[in-house]
C-alpha cells in the first residue's frame, strides 16, 4: 500500500455492483472524496445497472476512471483476467465486493506479484469468501471486528477498524418547515426509519409497525414515517389502530428531507441499518435501535464507530418502547441526546477526524507483511450458537407466502442467480427447467426471458442506457 514512485498512492476500489440506494456505495465515494492525496480508480465486477453520478464524479476528480470488467464477452474467468490488469497497476486494493463474489480471488490467485489487498467488511453479518487471500480485514463495527477474530480466524495484526465515511449534512431548512413540506403538522413528533424493504421482514406475528403501536396509541402527537418498505409490507393492523399516523413510503435516494423533519430516528428491525443511523445522527436527533437476540449475537444489533457511545440500544421490546415514550414526551431530552449524537459522529466520521482515520489505516496496512496462503486447508468445525440459528431467519431469502421453501426450491434459487453467466447451452437448459417448475423468484414469468441475455451484453446495454463515463 505504499505510494508508488510517482508519489501518489494508487488505490483501486473493487465492487460487485453499486447503486444509489445502500450504504456501501456511499461509503466508497466518500472515502475517495476524503483522500485527495491518493489516486483512486474503481472496477465493478458484475455491474449491469447505472453507476451513481457521485461515484463517477469522485473517481474522476481523482484523475482516474470507473471500469466494468463484465462488459468483456465471457464469464467469471474472462472478467478475472480483465481485473488482473487493473490490480497490477495498483499499490493498494480495497474490496467492497459482495460476500459471494469470487472474481477478485480468481484474479489474485493467478498473479505472481500482487498489490496489498484488504477487504472492507461491510457484510460482517453473513458468510463471505477470501479471508486467506487478503492482507487485512477492515471492519467499521466493533462487533464485526470481534467476529473476525472469533469466527473467521483473522490474526490480530490483520484485524483492523475504520469508521464509516460520511459527509457533513448542513441543514437547508428547520425541522418545522421540513415537516410542512412533507405534509405533516409541525407539532407532530416524527419517528423516522429509513432502510431497504427487506430490512423490515417480520419475525413471527409482530411487524415493525406493531412494535411501535403502543407508543403511537398512547402519544397522539407521535407519527411513524418509514422510508423504504412502502408497497412491500403489510402494516394494515397498525394503520387501522393508529389511523393516519403510520406512513410507509417506497425506497428513494433523496432521504435528506426526511432526516431534516425527524425528531427521533428508529432503526430498522430485524435487519439493522448502520449507515442510516449515522446519517440520521448527523442531523442532531436521538437514535433508537433494538438488539433482543442476546449475548453472542452482537453482530445482529446496531453498532458503528462514531455512534457507539450515544446509540440507545434496547435489550427488549419494553425498553425499546420506553426509549421512544421518553423522547416523544420531552423536547429537551431529544435536543440533549441529539446534539451529543451529532457531536460524536462529526468528530469521527466526517472531516478531519475521518481523514486522520484513513491516514492511520494506510499506515497500518503498509506495515503488514504480505499474507502467505495457508500450507494446508484450515479446519472448520460447524457451530450452532444462537447466532447461527437466528441468521437464516433474519438474513436469508424469505419463504414464499403460505409455505416453506424445500431444498429443491433453494437449489433453484441459486441456479436462477447464476443463469446470466452460464454458457449458452447450459443457460438455456437451466432456464427451461426453472420455467417448467415455475420456480423464478426474482423475476415474474413475463420478465424471465431477460435471463437469456448474457451478463456481458446486459452490462454493455446498461452502460449505453446510462450514458455513464465508465470504461
Amino acid at each position: 500500500g505504499r505510494p508508488s514512485s510517482s508519489g501518489r498512492r494508487r488505490v483501486l476500489h473493487v465492487a460487485t455492483q453499486v447503486g444509489e440506494i445502500g450504504g456501501h456505495t456511499r461509503n466508497m465515494w466518500r472515502w475517495i472524496d476524503n483522500d485527495v492525496d491518493s489516486a483512486h480508480s474503481a472496477v465493478l465486477t458484475r455491474q449491469t445497472g447505472p453507476v451513481p453520478e457521485a461515484l463517477l464524479r469522485a473517481v474522476g476528480a481523482s484523475g482516474e476512471a470507473v471500469s466494468r470488467v463484465n462488459k468483456r464477452p465471457g464469464g467469471l474467468l474472462a472478467w478475472a483476467a480483465e481485473l488482473q490488469k487493473h490490480l497490477a497497476a495498483a499499490d493498494l486494493v480495497v474490496l467492497h465486493t459482495h460476500n459471494q463474489d469470487i472474481v477478485p480471488f480468481l484474479a489474485l490467485a493467478g498473479m505472481r506479484r500482487r498489490p496489498q489487498v484488504v477487504i472492507l467488511n461491510h457484510a460482517d453479518h453473513v458468510f463471505w469468501v477470501g479471508v486467506n487471500f487478503v492482507d487485512a480485514v477492515v471492519s467499521t463495527r466493533r462487533s464485526g471486528h470481534a467476529l473476525c477474530a472469533d469466527r473467521r480466524g483473522v490474526a490480530a495484526e490483520r484485524n483492523l477498524t475504520a469508521p464509516l465515511c460520511l459527509e457533513a449534512s448542513p441543514r437547508r431548512r428547520d425541522r418545522r418547515e421540513a415537516k410542512r413540506l412533507l405534509g405533516l403538522d409541525p407539532d407532530d413528533v416524527m419517528l423516522l426509519t429509513v432502510a431497504r424493504a427487506v430490512k423490515f421482514r417480520p419475525l413471527g406475528a409482530l411487524s415493525f409497525a406493531d412494535a411501535l403501536l403502543p407508543v403511537l396509541i398512547e402519544e397522539p402527537r407521535a407519527r411513524l414515517v418509514a422510508v423504504g418498505p412502502g408497497g412491500s409490507v403489510d402494516w394494515s393492523a397498525a394503520e387501522a389502530l393508529a389511523p393516519g399516523r403510520v406512513i410507509a413510503l417506497p425506497e428513494t435516494p433523496d432521504t435528506a428531507r426526511f432526516y431534516e423533519a425527524a425528531d427521533v430516528y428508529v432503526d430498522s428491525f430485524p435487519f439493522v441499518s448502520n449507515t442510516s443511523l449515522l446519517e440520521a445522527g448527523l442531523h442532531g436527533i436521538p437514535l433508537v435501535s433494538r438488539q433482543p437476540f442476546g449475548p453472542g449475537c452482537e453482530i445482529m444489533g446496531a453498532d458503528s464507530i462514531g455512534m457507539d457511545g450515544v446509540l440507545c440500544s434496547a435489550r427488549d421490546l419494553g425498553q425499546f418502547q420506553d426509549f421512544l415514550r421518553n423522547f416523544v414526551r420531552s423536547a429537551d431530552l431529544r435536543h440533549k441526546v441529539g446534539e451529543a449524537t451529532r457531536a460524536s459522529i462529526e468528530a469521527t466520521n466526517v472531516g478531519a477526524g475521518l481523514r486522520d482515520a484513513l491516514s492511520r489505516l494506510y499506515r497500518q496496512i503498509e506495515d503488514l507483511p504480505a499474507q502467505e496462503p495457508p500450507a494446508a486447508p484450515i479446519a472448520d468445525s460447524p457451530r450452532f450458537d444462537p447466532l447461527d440459528l437466528y441468521t437464516p431467519f433474519v438474513y436469508g431469502s424469505p419463504d414464499p407466502p403460505g409455505r416453506r421453501r424445500t431444498p429443491a426450491d433453494r437449489r433453484a434459487l441459486a441456479l436462477e442467480t447464476s443463469l446470466k453467466i452460464m454458457p449458452v447451452k447450459a443457460r438455456l437448459g437451466a432456464w427451461l427447467r426453472l420455467a417448467r417448475r415455475r420456480a423464478f423468484v426474482f423475476r415474474s414469468p413475463a420478465q424471465a426471458w431477460r435471463y437469456l441475455v448474457p451478463e456481458w451484453l446486459a452490462s454493455r446495454l446498461g452502460e449505453a442506457r446510462d450514458g455513464a463515463s465508465t470504461r
